[in-house]
């Protein structure tokens, strides 16, 4: 949970990697073969391309009475909205965050994965 690490398919690439904040997904297994698989967002269903994707972090995920990771993925509106929505609801409830500057450690990976999925794509 240390933020985003850059650049996940090289440098200039776009592609933003979220290292699993507190962010509520979509259960997997009501999303479709595509949204699994990452080939489309979990919130919206759009069409994903590896320059402007951003992956949400390995999850762990009961399959069939077995662990199994996810790799769910996200557009960049998407993300965007639903980083900042949690960043702001974390910020109301942390007595850290909530009082004072600087923020905990959640508060910082929140707010920087929501400007870092805001960040417009370098070509």
């Amino acid at each position: 949970m240390d933020g985003i690490t850059g650049p996940a398919y090289g440098a200039g690439s776009g592609a933003v990697t979220v290292q699993a904040p507190p962010l509520k997904l979509p259960d997997p297994a009501g999303l479709a073969e595509d949204q699994v698989c990452g080939r489309r967002c979990v919130w919206c269903a759009v069409s994903l391309n590896n320059s402007e994707v951003v992956d949400l972090g390995a999850r762990q995920v009961d399959a069939h009475g077995s662990g199994a990771h996810w790799f769910p993925r996200s557009c960049r509106p998407c993300a965007y909205t639903h980083l900042s929505e949690a960043s702001q609801q974390h910020r109301k409830a942390c007595k850290v965050c909530s009082t004072s500057l600087p923020w905990c450690r959640t508060g910082q990976t929140l707010f920087g994965a929501a400007m870092r999925a805001h960040r417009p794509v370098r070509r």
